[in-house]
């Protein structure tokens, strides 16, 4: 008997103790809301941005395509980045796009026909990262990491809630190849992963 309501006890404590941790981790995620906001403070510190962005800074939202979480993403990312269609960068106006990715040659041609300069990167999207690394690294364009893995393994940032606190991670050999040259400002300020 005794054994019997240990392993009860055991059972509903592992239970208890998953759904702590994954409520716990939900809410350790950065809002799009607040996300917009430190990111457009963060994209500022680009020297390279004027030169980069040419007359309007153009964030590109990438979901990808057919992938509804992916895709419900890009849409709280969009609206929260729109808000950010009203007030300059570096006197730059901002301008928003949503992107489908279905490949790497179509992600070429839309951030060549938008203009994109700056790529927010939704989830579902790992296992095309060469893709987007390749097309980011080639054109120029600052790719921005909506998972802590992705600055790991190769985009040029992200902010996130470790440990409590906002974070910026920045991946700088990530960020250089893209063109992007973050001052000792925002270093100071960032965490930076290799």
């Amino acid at each position: 008997m005794r054994k019997r309501r240990f392993r009860t006890s055991l059972a509903a404590t592992t239970v208890l103790l998953g759904l702590v941790i994954g409520r716990e981790s939900r809410e350790a995620e950065l809002p799009p809301d607040r996300q917009a906001i430190f990111l457009a403070r963060v994209i500022a510190y680009d020297e390279n941005l004027k030169t980069r962005a040419g007359s309007a800074v153009n964030i590109g939202i990438l979901a990808k395509n057919g992938d509804r979480e992916s895709e419900g993403m890009q849409d709280a990312v969009a609206k929260a980045f729109a808000q950010l269609e009203s007030a300059p960068l570096r006197g730059l106006p901002v301008k928003i796009s949503r992107i489908p990715f279905s490949d790497r040659d179509a992600l070429d041609r839309a951030v060549q026909a938008a203009g994109i300069d700056t790529l927010y990167v939704c989830s579902g999207l790992d296992a095309n990262l060469a893709d987007i690394k390749g097309v980011a690294r080639a054109r120029k364009v600052l790719a921005i990491a909506s998972k802590e893995n992705q600055v790991k393994a190769g985009l040029s940032l992200g902010v996130f809630v470790v440990e409590g606190k906002n974070t910026i991670l920045v991946n700088l050999e990530a960020s250089r190849d893209q063109g992007v040259a973050f001052g000792l400002g925002l270093l100071q300020l960032a965490t930076v992963v290799k």
